[in-house]
């Protein structure tokens, strides 16, 4: 037999029938749980013709005030009882009736339940196993939408039990291990244990590993005598007996044989209670056979009740002591039952602390990882601001190589640390795609530019062809975009020397204002070998071929990946060893509706610098040294304050065209600084000069009211236009 969901009134008895405040709902209400009540017990005594009237009068009821849930539910029973007496067209008939009616309410688990029901039918009924597949993984389908391992169950073994009577040994198996593993873990009962260990049984059979099988036929019956369940036991010994019988002990199987007959001779007794009650119900399930026929029926049923009347008299004493021991196994289950909720509630307690220690560790994390950023991001700007000033003292020195050497390190560096950050980031959900216009040519000529120095070092050629097709503006988030582009080029230049780099953008058609551009970074450098093309995407895995040393971090591709799954997009990667890689990529960006994008630099020679006076506030001297010269090499008087507090101070006495505020500095922060300035000097431009990254802060600033932030260590070029803008903006 078949495993079934537990009846649907235990589970749903507490559904509420006591919302309407009207005492004529109430009572209809009151009549719909005394139905569902009386249903639900005349079927689990075989009782099934008034299983079926108590139903119909429910349903009665439950359309008066149109409530579906109840039907639903009605429908089921109504299926259920029909099943019972064979009659599986109708009993279909009402299953599908209670699955429009539970669709109505949107109930996914009860819409389970009606197709594991549908399923049965087709398989007992029916006998057609396509049909039973189909209805078991509906069931199975909302099973896994639920989340609820105990409702996965049901379908499973179901399925796989369809397989085994079918011959079908393969197919069941995958689904006969899967229910072994959920039942001996927390779900199932001993006749679930037996049930799913006696198909184990027939499959090894089958497959004529006879030991295994007779291990799982053994443990079948130990579970089955525990409960006394008689339909297993008789089944597990018949296929037991034929199981000694291959092992050629006919002695043992003779023996097993007339364990069989036994058991089987004990379950008669009990199935003739189910097929008396079955007879009885039979006379009057066709609701559409009302005349003669009917008539003769029920003369020949009467005669046969009082022919036997004596035998009837058994039958309900026996109806009787059935119904004591399920009472009996109600109980058990109760127990049973509170004894697993109370361990569920210790599994729920452990899991909230597992919970809020692991939410604990990554706030320690991201706090590591935010600490690590400044602090070493803090003197890289030293090195870094030290290497552009001494370019403008020195201009020879841009042609100097090891100063290019110097200069490409520094960068390096900064790209390693950002890498590292980066990925921390993706990990831990950080990064969000923004949308802002932004010039894709310009966009590609400026990563390309960064690596002039590695492409001049390798003798590279770069090659960049753009499909005219593809619009001057997009829309999207420029900055992930570059870092995608900046590791898939970095790494064709890093593994080619004296060969080329081809960059092409093409246009793979558009759908309104959005398109979508393919990607293609191709060289013809060392390659990738074939077993180690799928690991390169993981976090910190390197090509390091014997004879040369590449450096890196190993995280650029594992970084892409993980940008590219922001995009709703995915990296393909064809390569040969010693022959080339090609990496492509499709994006879809939507066009902007600017025509272009305005230049907003300002030529530093328009304004007069001269005149424009800074504070620069930062507790690093390095720093402060290497702000205070860059500014003062373009003609800006400056003065430097160490903390939060001088630069009040200082503010009292004299007023600046412009503030530059580190963040990070004892006593009181940049932050605070910024805040009391605010208090009495709402117009001078504070501009966050800071390691911390850009969307750690970049609210804070805001709120404290900073007009604009630079993180270091930032190009040259750029910081100059930042201060320039706000200078500007300020004398407007």
């Amino acid at each position: 037999m078949k495993k079934i969901f537990p009846t649907i009134l235990s589970l749903f008895l507490s559904f509420s029938l006591w919302s309407q405040a009207d005492l004529e709902k109430e009572q209809i209400n009151d009549s719909i749980e005394k139905y569902l009540n009386v249903s639900i017990d005349y079927s689990s005594e075989y009782q099934y013709k008034e299983a079926i009237e108590a139903c119909k009068h429910g349903i009665i009821y439950a359309n008066q005030i149109k409530d579906y849930f109840n039907l639903a539910v009605f429908y089921n029973e109504l299926g259920l009882a029909y099943d019972g007496i064979s009659e599986f067209s109708r009993a279909k008939i009402n299953y599908l009736k209670s699955l429009d009616y539970a669709i109505k309410v949107n109930d996914d688990r009860l819409q389970g339940w009606i197709y594991n029901n549908i399923g049965n039918v087709h398989t007992e009924g029916f006998k057609n196993t396509d049909s039973a597949v189909y209805y078991y993984k509906k069931s199975l389908d909302l099973a896994k939408k639920l989340k609820d391992t105990a409702e996965i169950f049901t379908p499973i073994l179901n399925i796989g039990w369809t397989y085994v009577d079918q011959g079908d040994y393969d197919i069941a198996y995958p689904y006969l291990v899967k229910s072994e593993k959920m039942i001996f873990t927390k779900y199932g009962d001993d006749s679930a244990k037996s049930q799913i260990n006696f198909l184990l049984g027939r499959y090894y059979m089958f497959k004529d590993k006879l030991v295994l099988a007779n291990n799982y036929f053994k443990t079948s019956i130990d579970y089955a005598k525990k409960e006394n369940l008689l339909d297993e036991l008789t089944d597990t010994y018949k296929q037991y007996s034929i199981l000694a019988d291959k092992q050629g002990n006919y002695e043992l199987a003779y023996d097993r044989l007339q364990t069989h007959l036994k058991y089987r001779d004990s379950l008669f007794n009990e199935a003739k209670i189910k097929e008396n009650q079955i007879a009885l119900a039979k006379f009057s399930v066709d609701d559409f056979k009302q005349d003669l026929e009917r008539v003769k029926k029920e003369q020949k049923s009467q005669e046969t009740i009082m022919r036997k009347s004596q035998q009837i008299s058994y039958i309900l004493m026996i109806a009787g002591f059935i119904l004591i021991l399920l009472l009996i196994n109600m109980f058990k289950n109760y127990k049973f039952r509170n004894k697993a909720l109370e361990k569920l509630r210790m599994k729920n307690s452990e899991l909230r602390e597992a919970k809020e220690e692991a939410e604990a560790q990554a706030s320690l994390k991201s706090q590591f990882f935010s600490t690590v950023s400044h602090e070493l991001r803090t003197p890289l700007y030293g090195v870094v601001g030290l290497t552009s000033l001494l370019s403008e003292d020195f201009p020879n020195l841009k042609k100097n190589e090891n100063f290019k050497s110097l200069k490409f390190s520094s960068k390096y560096l900064l790209s390693l640390i950002n890498n590292v950050l980066q990925i921390n980031k993706i990990e831990s959900q950080g990064v969000k795609l923004a949308s802002i216009p932004f010039n894709v040519k310009n966009l590609l000529s400026e990563v390309v530019n960064s690596f002039s120095f590695a492409v001049s070092q390798n003798k590279n050629k770069v090659h960049q062809v753009i499909d005219p097709k593809i619009p001057k503006i997009l829309l999207g988030d420029s900055v992930r975009l570059s870092q995608i582009l900046m590791n898939l080029i970095g790494n064709a230049i890093k593994f080619t020397e004296g060969g080329n780099i081809w960059i092409r953008l093409e246009s793979q058609g558009t759908e309104g204002k959005t398109h979508t551009i393919k990607f293609t970074i191709q060289d013809d450098g060392i390659g990738i070998p074939k077993e180690k093309q799928q690991a390169v995407f993981d976090k910190f895995v390197q090509l390091r071929p014997i004879e040369k040393n590449y450096q890196g971090t190993g995280l650029g591709l594992s970084i892409v990946k993980r940008l590219l799954l922001l995009f709703d997009s995915d990296i393909i990667l064809k390569s040969e060893e010693n022959n080339g890689t090609e990496f492509t990529f499709a994006i879809a960006f939507e066009e902007s509706n600017e025509l272009s994008i305005k230049d907003v630099s300002i030529p530093i020679e328009t304004i007069n610098t001269i005149e424009k006076s800074i504070l620069i506030v930062d507790d690093n001297k390095i720093n402060r040294v290497v702000t205070k010269r860059i500014l003062q090499n373009k003609g800006y008087q400056c003065d430097v304050a160490e903390d939060g507090l001088e630069a009040l101070d200082i503010l009292k006495v004299n007023t600046y065209d412009l503030i530059l505020m580190d963040i990070n500095m004892p006593r009181i922060d940049g932050i605070e600084t910024t805040k009391r300035i605010r208090e009495t000097n709402k117009k001078t431009p504070i501009i966050a000069l800071t390691a911390v990254e850009e969307d750690q802060v970049k609210d804070r600033i805001q709120e404290a009211g900073m007009n604009d932030f630079i993180i270091k260590p930032y190009d040259l070029a750029e910081f100059h236009q930042i201060v320039l803008k706000n200078l500007y903006v300020h004398i407007i």
